[in-house]
């Protein structure tokens, strides 16, 4: 068609491609929470309230407990207005806190965010400090030390981690930081050895460029994309290994609601905590592909 430039003619395309992300992660995300709630409703122990076995509660109170989870025991039905009363903002009291789930978001989230972010750029400083000799260094022996530091904590569950640095005093950040050590190294470890193995790099080396010359005009360049794509993947990381640590250590973020949510068997806490991680997993994993050199390639 005559008078269409290039870029016009890419925009439908391109708007094709963000509306179908956009379909594909609303799906994963209400497919989560459909999930999330079949398990929590058909779990054992699911409608029963420990303070029925208190003999002291009147008959009309246990009269009220029986029949308090009555309305999610129909499944459908519960979530489908539960997600219609979410698109008006109403996101539900909590069975377990008894409070609107809300306010409970606010409250836990700053704290998350914060043990999030602290732990992570632990991770990442740990990584770069190893898998940057390990992988410039022409020795062998910076790589086999690096791997076996990253194997150590790679080898215990995250519980067990916050577990020891209770007894040890130690900041739960660094059990963010450890559990997101081995994976993160791993990965910039190879990529970084990849990068030092390219031809330029290598003709860079034999003009006779120092070594912070060659990483930063070099190396850095050419693994930045993968580099953002391998940050937002640890996100998702990062808040995973905050459910065990918050637990283990008693710390009121999410993952410590997350954890009494799903001891307790609340449903609408449970559907939007599920929801949530499911939407900041997919926008993580779309934020990932679109800046991998693959996934930039295709677009």
């Amino acid at each position: 068609m005559k008078g269409t430039t290039p870029s016009a003619r890419r925009d439908p395309a391109a708007r094709r491609a963000i509306g179908t992300a956009l379909w594909r992660i609303a799906a994963t995300a209400l497919a989560g929470g459909l999930i999330s709630a079949t398990l929590v409703r058909f779990s054992p122990g699911f409608g029963l309230d420990e303070r029925q076995l208190d003999s002291t509660v009147s008959a009309q109170t246990q009269e009220v407990l029986r029949h308090s989870h009555d309305r999610e025991r129909d499944l459908p039905r519960f979530y489908a207005g539960y997600l219609r009363a979410m698109l008006r903002g109403d996101l539900g009291n909590s069975v377990a806190f008894g409070r609107p789930i809300r306010e409970l978001l606010a409250e836990r989230a700053p704290l998350t965010a914060g043990l999030m972010i602290a732990g992570a750029a632990g991770a990442w400083t740990l990584a770069w400090l190893l898998a940057i000799p390990a992988a410039a260094l022409r020795s062998p022996w910076p790589g086999a030390a690096s791997g076996v530091l990253s194997s150590v904590p790679a080898s215990v569950p995250a519980a067990g981690i916050a577990i020891l640095l209770f007894r040890v005093g130690a900041s739960p950040v660094w059990g963010i930081a450890l559990v997101l050590f081995p994976k993160i190294y791993q990965c910039l470890h190879t990529l970084l050895r990849q990068s030092y193995a390219m031809p330029h790099v290598l003709l860079a080396r034999a003009k006779g460029l120092r070594g912070y010359q060659i990483f930063l005009r070099h190396v850095l360049p050419v693994a930045r994309a993968p580099l953002l794509a391998l940050i937002a993947v640890s996100i998702n990381l990062a808040f995973g290994a905050s459910v065990a640590i918050e637990a283990v250590s008693d710390l009121p973020g999410l993952g410590q609601l997350a954890w009494k949510g799903a001891v307790a068997r609340d449903l609408p806490l449970l559907v939007v905590l599920t929801l949530g991680i499911a939407l900041v997993t997919q926008v993580s994993n779309l934020v990932a592909d679109i800046l991998s050199p693959a996934g930039g390639r295709t677009r």
